[in-house]
């Protein structure tokens, strides 16, 4: 009966009950014993998207290129007048807008008295350069045959003066026609120049007059648990641009006195033109010492030969001595970086931008330096038992108040080093 039974429950199952579909064994392949091919792919399928997705941001970017300069030079120029203005409301106790008024006032006259002199010394230095044109290649090509003659370079093989008189007819002929061409071109953009620059002046007065709905718009958008990151944000940006821009003037200084000093004392012509274009290149960091020489050169070599020896061995030495002792000295100083960081953020930053990568590449760096070493040190701190962050910081401001938050990190930092490394030692 038992048989039976169990016979007929399964008969009948067979019978009225649908039949119970085949259960599925799945396998379930760990992540590390996958091929590596798929995982490949989809890697390559990832960075592939999130360039593409890059390219697509960087064209609309390109597109407002023009307002995001427009923007970011009125910002940088109410940056550099924002402490004169503090320091004309702070000491003469004007209002905002007075001292903001006098402040630009005060950088307005400086530009027009620096382009008026610009245009009544400069230009008529340059027209007189330009008017010896004749005499420069003569003297640039006997320069040329006395250093054959020295060096005894057959002419059949190559004849450099020649070579220096046929660059001449050849060049300069090329390079009137095609500003005599591109005039009405030149005009348009001096025109859009000076509009684009009106624009800035005006943004930049409107962000110094009032700069407290900006700041406090962009503290409101940043969560409060971020609040102190942004403020070392800010005084890190601060800090290295304005040590960046201390650092390039003193070196425009440095050279402009070379200048003045090799035009006295050799009797080199045209000494404002010459002061104004080397002070110009030295904007250009790091490159721009060795640039700086080519205009003194040029003319020294053109005009007064006799006097190349000494003027050229006078600015190698002070050349040589601006790069590699001044210029070093001054960046770190200034900006806190070491000359290799220098040296590759200009090469970065040259590839990206171009000139404008070049000159404000240094500051950027400096500025993901301070906040990379803040992280670093935190995570040290927060990595050794026995050490709290935060009372730390606390207790070194409380006895030095003048210390900021980056700075009391790094000292707590180099506390909890110390205690790791007794605590290591006292280890049996």
């Amino acid at each position: 009966m038992t048989v039976c039974h169990d016979t007929a429950i399964i008969l009948g199952k067979t019978r009225g009950d649908p039949p119970a579909p085949p259960q599925r064994t799945t396998t379930i392949t760990p992540l590390t014993a996958r091929e590596p091919m798929p995982r490949a792919f989809y890697g390559l399928g990832a960075a592939f998207f999130g360039l593409a997705v890059l390219d697509r941001v960087l064209a609309v970017a390109g597109i407002f290129s023009s307002l995001l300069a427009t923007l970011f030079l009125a910002a940088l120029l109410a940056f550099l007048i924002a402490p004169l203005v503090d320091l004309l409301e702070r000491r003469l106790h004007l209002h905002r807008i007075v001292a903001v008024t006098a402040a630009y006032g005060m950088v307005v006259a400086v530009i027009a008295l620096t382009v008026a002199t610009i245009a009544q010394v400069g230009v008529r230095e340059a027209s007189d350069l330009v008017g010896r044109t004749d005499q420069i290649t003569a003297s640039i090509a006997a320069l040329a045959g006395n250093l054959q003659r020295t060096l005894g370079i057959d002419r059949s093989l190559v004849d450099l003066a020649a070579l220096v008189e046929r660059a001449q007819r050849e060049t300069l002929p090329a390079i009137v026609g095609s500003l005599a061409d591109q005039t009405q071109l030149i005009a348009q953009s001096v025109l859009s120049v000076f509009g684009t620059l009106f624009i800035v002046v005006i943004l930049s007065v409107y962000a110094a007059a009032n700069p407290a709905p900006i700041t406090g718009t962009l503290r409101r958008v940043v969560p409060n648990r971020h609040a102190e990151m942004l403020t070392l944000v800010e005084r890190s940006v601060s800090q290295a641009l304005r040590g960046f821009l201390r650092a390039q003037l003193a070196l425009v200084l440095v050279q402009a006195i070379i200048t003045i000093v090799l035009c006295g004392a050799f009797g080199v012509p045209y000494p404002f033109l010459l002061t104004v274009s080397t002070g110009v290149l030295m904007f250009i960091p790091f490159f721009g010492p060795p640039l700086a020489l080519l205009p003194v050169v040029f003319v020294v070599l053109a005009f007064r030969p006799e006097v190349a020896l000494p003027v050229i061995a006078g600015l190698a030495i002070t050349q040589t001595v601006l790069v590699n002792a001044i210029q070093p000295r001054l960046l770190r100083r200034e900006v806190g970086l070491h000359p290799i960081l220098v040296i590759t953020a200009l090469l970065a930053g040259s590839q990206l931008a171009g000139i404008w990568g070049a000159i404000f590449s240094i500051p950027i760096c400096a500025v993901i330096t301070l906040l990379v070493r803040f992280w670093i040190d935190t995570r040290a701190v927060n990595e050794v038992e026995g050490i709290d962050l935060d009372e730390t910081v606390a207790a070194i401001q409380a006895d030095n108040p003048e210390v900021e938050i980056e700075q009391a990190v790094a000292m707590a930092a180099d506390q909890a080093e110390a205690m790791f490394e007794a605590d290591t030692a006292g280890a049996p």
